[in-house]
């Protein structure tokens, strides 16, 4: 039956190749079958590391009577949702607004046209309560299929019509509006959208003090973070604080982000063994993780560890912490994420633990009991006060999500396994017994079963793990590093970037075993490696060019060619309104879903949102100069900014950062001579502050020479650069 699945390059669908269900993959060619029989399609979303998708496939799509039934009344496909965030995303939609909740597995039913008209997330294989079976969800759909049809129909326009609606609503909120007086003329020529002004720096300071005064109303003041359970990190937000913060160091941002990182990496969520962080949490103190690891959430906080590593509004204790954190999630990503064959990052690893004899396990590979720890600190040559030093530290809960959710509940035993989870940040001594016990700890780890690896490789992902290791060697001065960040970018360009003739990046989103796939990336996957690509010129990468300049250009170029592709595909005037596409869509399919194009969303997820992406890269080339008068520019895509700002500041994190930057008129760094060491440190301050450095070349390094350095103002009507000075300090003033 999954012969069409056996050689996808999706873990998720290849794992259900063996079904008795007859899956298509996304396409055309699976609705044109559900045309030719006249039958409806399931759509059914996940991905590899979720939990419940393996448990619904377990219990009903290896099921043979189920499959049968699916067979007989349906086109079945499997969709990846890694792999197609674009249908994730238009589907997720649906299923939110019929049903009032979203998760994985996703289930949605549609007509063969792509139109959803019953949706839910996971169906147990016997009725709970009100939760109907799968069997009793496939009974009721074929039902109104052969009997309603007309109600079918019906329903499913209002749906398309109210989803196409309500994106185009969403979509809305971050671009600017530009009509015509003159019924006769075509559309705003890119050139009058590019003379719209900036959000005024007075403006976008009340903007941020009043996020900022929400936000410290929504801190958990307890736990840290923000939000209820289930809680996530909220990554794209922590990028906005620690940059706000290092330029005013009174601000509460600050206070924010470093609560909120110390609260991540003292937790269950980050592995206290091998490093790297879990999903999310499905409790308020973040001791019981949903164990899944993600690449994206580990790219976004590796970068904001580093920072915090050499944070001037950090303490001593709270920078040794935050760069023992970063390190040792590169070492995860090295040890666990990096691919042989490749060499680049896989997407995940499982939620759960697979036995032998099939039995799955959530997070069993991450959990220790009291004697485990006990026997591992004597293994590890602690004495017997020094063990149970380390026995007081853990307070650690079951894997049980309907077990206690906090703290070490009474009926814990010595011999029950929980996470490791740290009530307190570790001190330098309590760090120094802990990393004692580490060698034994992921020598009795490694023997266990571990989680299956989707070896996948995702553009976007690898791209922001590439922007975070750029940044992170600019903050220690590690050239080692940025030479693994190097590396890393020229085998995801050489993978995933084929050339138009015009000289523009087209990015693929997906390959697997080195062979990209077939489709176009999304504006997250262009966006984020142009991104990628200017960071790297910032840090000065080269692989032995002759000088760095041409070097650093040449990622700089690579950059902007990307940044064209993007423009080119992905915004679009019409009737005087800019629109900015998620994905190009080619089949149409999801167009006829929601009755209209898939906008790219302004609002952040567990990822920054593809427009704050899109404004990131187009700020960057702002900065180095990439950008002509006739070019987008990033204030064009953030008015959301002014709506969000004092209403929902949790989401719109990554867009604050660029309004920001753009605010202080997109400045760069332009190096006109001093030494390795003085250049070292204006690297390390553009990293912090968000400020590129132009290329450098080395003829402008001499010792013993004094530091020339210049401020140039790249934004649109205010291109100068101001007098060099010979003070990195004196430079930054001049940004105020």
């Amino acid at each position: 039956m999954g012969h069409r699945l056996a050689d996808s390059s999706s873990l998720y669908l290849r794992s259900h190749a063996d079904n008795p269900v007859d899956w298509f993959p996304w396409g055309a060619e699976a609705f044109a079958e559900a045309r030719r029989r006249d039958v409806p399609v399931f759509v059914s979303i996940g991905y590899a590391a979720c939990h419940w998708c393996h448990v619904m496939a377990r219990e009903s799509f290896e099921d043979a009577a189920l499959a049968a039934a699916l067979n007989e009344r349906f086109v079945a496909i499997k969709v990846d949702r890694e792999e197609h965030p674009d249908v994730d995303d238009t589907y997720m939609a649906a299923t939110q607004a019929m049903t009032g909740q979203g998760g994985w597995p996703m289930s949605v039913f549609t007509l063969p046209d792509g139109r959803v008209f019953h949706a839910g997330t996971y169906f147990p294989p016997r009725r709970v309560g009100q939760v109907p079976s799968f069997a009793e969800v496939l009974d009721a759909v074929h039902a109104a299929w052969t009997q309603r049809r007309g109600e079918v129909e019906t329903s499913a326009e209002q749906i398309a019509a109210s989803l196409g609606a309500q994106r185009r609503q969403q979509a809305g909120l971050a671009t600017t509006v530009h009509t015509q007086h003159d019924d006769d003329a075509a559309t705003a020529s890119t050139r009058d959208a590019a003379a719209a002004p900036l959000m005024a720096a007075a403006e976008v300071d009340e903007l941020v003090t009043q996020a900022l005064a929400v936000l410290a109303e929504r801190e958990d003041t307890v736990h840290g973070g923000f939000g209820s359970a289930p809680k996530f990190p909220p990554s794209p937000l922590l990028g906005f604080l620690l940059e706000e913060a290092a330029w005013d160091r009174a601000s509460p941002a600050a206070g924010l982000a470093i609560r909120t990182l110390e609260s991540l990496s003292r937790s269950a969520l980050f592995d206290q063994i091998e490093g790297g962080f879990a999903r999310y949490a499905t409790d308020l103190a973040w001791a019981l993780p949903h164990f899944e690891k993600m690449l994206y959430d580990n790219a976004q906080l590796l970068g904001h560890s580093a920072r915090l590593s050499v944070h001037p509004s950090a303490d001593a204790e709270q920078r040794e912490r935050a760069e023992r954190q970063a390190r040792m999630s590169i070492d995860w990503l090295t040890r666990r994420m990096l691919l042989e064959d490749s060499r680049l990052l896989a997407s995940s690893l499982d939620a759960d633990t697979v036995d032998e004899t099939g039995h799955h396990a959530e997070g069993a590979t991450y959990l220790f009991t009291d004697t485990e720890l006990h026997n591992v600190a004597l293994a590890a040559g602690l004495s017997e006060t020094e063990a149970q030093r380390l026995l007081a530290l853990n307070h650690g809960v079951p894997a049980d999500e309907h077990g206690a959710k906090t703290g070490a509940p009474s009926h814990v035993t010595p011999e029950t396994p929980r996470t490791l989870h740290f009530d307190a940040p570790l001190t330098r001594d309590q760090a120094r017994l802990w990393d004692r016990a580490l060698p034994e700890l992921r020598r009795r780890r490694a023997a266990r079963y571990q989680p299956a690896r989707d070896e996948k490789v995702v553009a976007a992902w690898n791209a922001q793990t590439i922007s975070s290791l750029a940044v992170a060697a600019a903050l220690w001065a590690d050239e080692d590093l940025l030479d693994d960040a190097q590396a890393l970018a020229q085998r995801l360009w050489q993978t995933h970037v084929t050339l138009d003739d015009d000289g523009a990046a087209r990015v693929h989103r997906i390959s697997y075993a080195g062979r990209p796939g077939d489709e176009l990336g999304g504006l997250s996957d262009h966006a984020h490696l142009a991104v990628a690509c200017f960071q790297l010129s910032s840090a000065g990468a080269q692989d032995g060019a002759q000088t760095a300049a041409l070097d650093a250009a040449g990622w700089r170029d690579r950059g902007a060619a990307v940044l064209r592709m993007m423009l080119k595909t992905f915004v679009r005037e019409q009737k005087g309104e800019l629109h900015l596409l998620e994905s190009a869509d080619d089949d149409g399919l999801l167009a006829a879903a929601q009755h209209g194009p898939l906008f790219a969303t302004p609002l952040d997820g567990p990822e920054p949102s593809s427009v704050a992406a899109l404004a990131q890269a187009l700020q960057m080339a702002e900065a180095l100069e990439l950008l002509g008068p006739e070019d987008l520019r990033p204030e064009q895509i953030l008015q959301h900014v002014k709506l969000a700002a004092a209403k929902a500041p949790t989401v719109i994190g990554a867009s604050l950062l660029v309004a920001r930057r753009s605010a202080r008129k997109s400045p760069a760094f332009r190096f006109l001579g001093g030494t390795a060491q003085d250049l070292a440190e204006v690297r390390r301050a553009g990293a912090l502050y968000g400020v590129p450095v132009e290329p450098v070349a080395e003829d402008l390094l001499e010792p013993g020479a004094a530091l020339r350095l210049s401020v140039c103002l790249n934004a649109v009507g205010s291109m100068v650069c101001l007098p060099p000075v010979d003070s990195l300090q004196e430079a930054l003033e001049s940004l105020g």
